[in-house]
């Protein structure tokens, strides 16, 4: 069994996009069967705090 990490872009997404946009993404993500949602890699120091609590929320209400 494999199972599937990661998803969510960290230059076009997590940094430059906004909240809903990482929102989607996550959701997107879900759907497609990612079983461990987080960044690409490492992420910036200015990636916006909403951006990751973003992360968070789509998280709870699809798993």
């Amino acid at each position: 069994e494999i199972s599937l990490v990661g998803g969510i872009n960290n230059v076009e997404c997590l940094l430059q996009g906004t909240p809903e946009d990482v929102y989607k993404q996550v959701r997107y993500n879900i759907e497609a069967g990612v079983d461990s949602i987080g960044p690409e890699c490492a992420i910036s120091l200015e990636t916006p705090v909403a951006n990751l609590k973003a992360i968070v929320s789509a998280a709870e209400e699809g798993y």
